[in-house]
């Protein structure tokens, strides 16, 4: 006999089915929701990533705010209708969705009071929609009971994986810059560091480095835990660590430190070298979500640098834990969703993107103010600083799939396009040396990770493959000098590359 479903499985599954026939990604839908009208004289709405994973969440689905519901189906309607991609019925009839919440509400109210008060023996489970008696429900295993059992399970079962040999060519979907770079014959094809440790559980960032000279990946999910790994052998280092309360959008690693940054508005310094590691909050909860976090010395101080949707840039001391970010100017027009730190010179700087689509460039010594350097058409959700020679560049990607390039060290920099325009979102960049070539790697939305020679502005060999979903977050170190890459993933998976 099986038990009764939560009926809020059900509408997330029909959520999600109506999102992937529309082809949105989760940060599309975001972007997209903004521009949605309000059916009734209200404010707009603009969804956040945490609450539309949480309408569509395969192990924790909630109800969703009626607010929310409409304007997620709107927006995915309107998008679909924009885009001449005509829905199946089921999925493309408004008035349907409207009946389907209200009878939502009904269903959760009755599921809910039979957990409360489950049946007896004296008094069997009847079912909340149509068929016969069913089993009480049992207890639910939660997530974290899953995650602290699964490392040993799925090291075996990562063994027997067989990694799709389907190669992407580098450079934009929206036709070619010219042609690639000799690279020297690297193999494109990358390394299945692990599968997914739970179902609807995305790993949002990662960060390498080394650990006692042992090369080390520490990843951050979607469930608010974080986990090392070493690269190279391909071994886990300890079970998943309990440290946020909503997703890791970003970590930073310069070991023995790291530092966590969350959608819980909380940034968390970890000592990699207690086993297991541990870690302490930095100053006081925001109140916003911290999208992206960097790390810098100011002073002679090491530092945190981050970006909230609280619209600020802020510094943090990594010594005083006591203390909060100190706020860089003055809170911006629109959430800052990325950042990242060079030196121009003896200049400690930080380089920002914004929801708006600005780009700015950040004195983090307060000697200059911030200085905006140009924008994109949307969203830039990533970036990332380095220098070819004695030039600092940062690299942003944005929504609008474009990725520039700005020169740090020029007194007027302007953004200038690496290739074409990608259709599709670039979600994650980071700057690495392959075989002497300075090179900028992109992840985006339609599951290419493209390289790209940073001095020539041309594609560099065959960009990387391996993975089937998009990379959430690109991360690149060295070792043994060769250049050490690893990605998260939207479906749970980490990969590697050793180029």
């Amino acid at each position: 006999m099986g038990k009764v479903e939560d009926p809020r499985a059900e509408f997330a599954r029909r959520l999600r089915a109506l999102q992937e026939a529309t082809g949105l990604s989760i940060r599309r839908l975001e972007i997209e929701s903004e521009r949605t009208p309000r059916r009734r004289d209200e404010d707009q709405i603009r969804l956040k990533r945490s609450t539309i994973a949480g309408m569509i969440s395969r192990d924790h689905p909630v109800r969703p705010q009626l607010p929310n519901f409409e304007v997620f189906v709107d927006t995915c309607l309107r998008v679909a209708a924009e885009q001449g991609n005509a829905l199946p019925p089921k999925l493309g009839d408004r008035i349907a969705w409207d009946e389907a919440y209200r009878e939502l509400r009904d269903r959760v109210d009755r599921y809910q009071r039979r957990a409360e008060n489950p049946p007896t023996a004296e008094a069997p489970a009847t079912v909340l929609s149509q068929g016969g008696p069913r089993e009480s429900p049992r207890r639910r295993v939660t997530r974290r009971q899953v995650l602290l059992a699964a490392p040993v399970a799925l090291a075996a079962a990562a063994a027997a994986v067989v990694v799709p040999a389907v190669v992407v060519r580098s450079g934009s979907s929206g036709g070619e810059p010219g042609p690639a770079v000799d690279d020297g014959a690297y193999s494109p094809l990358g390394r299945l560091l692990s599968v997914p440790v739970a179902t609807d559980d995305p790993v949002w960032s990662v960060a390498v480095g080394s650990l006692r000279g042992e090369p080390i990946a520490m990843v951050g999910r979607a469930d608010g835990t974080v986990q090392l790994w070493n690269p190279v052998t391909g071994s886990v280092r300890g079970n998943p660590l309990a440290a946020h309360d909503q997703p890791i959008f970003s970590i930073v690693l310069d070991s023995p430190t790291a530092v966590s940054a969350s959608a819980d508005g909380t940034l968390r310094r970890w000592d990699l070298t207690t086993d297991p590691p541990t870690s302490v909050r930095l100053g006081d909860r925001q109140p916003a979500g911290v999208n992206s976090v960097a790390l810098a010395t100011v002073g002679g101080q090491a530092v945190a640098v981050s970006a909230g949707d609280d619209r600020t840039v802020r510094v943090w001391s990594l010594a005083t834990l006591t203390l909060s970010g100190t706020v860089l100017g003055t809170a911006l027009d629109s959430e800052v969703k990325s950042v990242g730190t060079g030196t121009v010179g003896d200049r400690p700087v930080a380089v920002s993107g914004s929801d708006d689509g600005t780009v700015r460039l950040w004195d983090l010594t307060g000697a200059h103010p911030a200085r905006l350097l140009g924008a994109h058409q949307s969203t830039v959700g990533t970036v990332a600083v380095g220098a070819v020679g004695s030039t600092v560049l940062a690299v942003s990607g944005s929504e609008d799939g474009v990725i520039n390039t700005w020169d740090l060290t020029s007194t007027e920099p302007r953004g200038t396009m690496l290739g074409d325009r990608i259709h599709s979102a670039v979600k994650t960049v980071a700057i690495s040396t392959v075989k002497g070539t300075i090179v900028a790697i992109a992840g985006s939305d339609d599951g290419a990770i493209r390289l790209w020679d940073l001095a020539t502005r041309r594609p560099y060999g065959n960009g990387l493959t391996g993975p089937r979903k998009g990379a959430e977050s690109i991360a690149a170190g060295s070792q043994d000098g060769r250049a050490l890459i690893v990605s998260g993933h939207w479906d749970g998976t980490i990969w590697t590359w050793s180029l």
